[in-house]
């Protein structure tokens, strides 16, 4: 993977943590839900750790909370 893409992914989960606790801190680029929430580290390791999902389930579940970004939800369910 290219220098500029990793460092685009850092950015993005970067911009995922907000570790549940708190405001969320707001970052560029940030993911947003339907709702203009920030969508949140815990809630797609909720998703992505569930061992009675298969992966296109976690896929889903992942595109339900608002994750569009094919690259990213392959990224996400390697964590």
């Amino acid at each position: 993977m290219k220098l500029v893409g990793v460092i685009v992914w850092v950015a993005l989960l970067a911009g995922l943590s907000g570790c549940g606790s708190g405001a969320p801190t707001s970052f560029p680029n940030q993911l947003l839900d339907a709702q203009g929430q920030p969508i949140l580290l815990d809630d797609i390791e909720v998703i992505v750790n569930n061992n009675e999902l298969t992966e296109d389930e976690k896929r889903d579940q992942l595109r339900d909370l608002g994750i569009k970004d094919e690259e990213l939800i392959d990224a996400l369910l390697t964590l």
